[in-house]
């Protein structure tokens, strides 16, 4: 859990969803751990954060957002790569955690 803790929210409700699932799913926390490793050595500059948001009752419990800060072509490039990565991982468990890779780069780069 010492690798996931650093991503856990600091408001004491949050944090005590996300230790709650954590608790009941194990396994989600090698997969935290290795999604988190992952993101470190694909982008060059991420945050991450756990959260229990559910905005549908078909949500999974967990979101796992990692906020990317780079250019936009080097993220579309880098984010197809990372899908195919963890969605293919046999630890991923899509009813309990959703992994969400957000552009959070310079505006400037963006282009469609």
């Amino acid at each position: 859990m010492v690798a996931v803790a650093q991503f856990i929210p600091k408001d004491p409700k949050e944090k005590e969803s996300v230790l709650a699932v954590l608790r009941a799913h194990p396994e989600l926390q090698d997969f935290i751990a290795r999604v988190s490793e992952k993101a470190e050595a694909m982008f060059p500059e991420i945050s991450i954060t756990l959260d229990t948001v559910r905005y549908d009752d078909w949500d999974p419990p967990v979101r796992m957002m990692i906020h990317i800060t780079q250019p936009w072509d080097d993220y579309t490039a880098s984010s197809d790569a990372f899908f195919h990565w963890f969605a293919h991982d046999p630890g991923y468990e899509p009813e309990l955690i959703v992994v969400m890779p957000l552009w959070n780069g310079p505006i400037e780069t963006y282009r469609r």
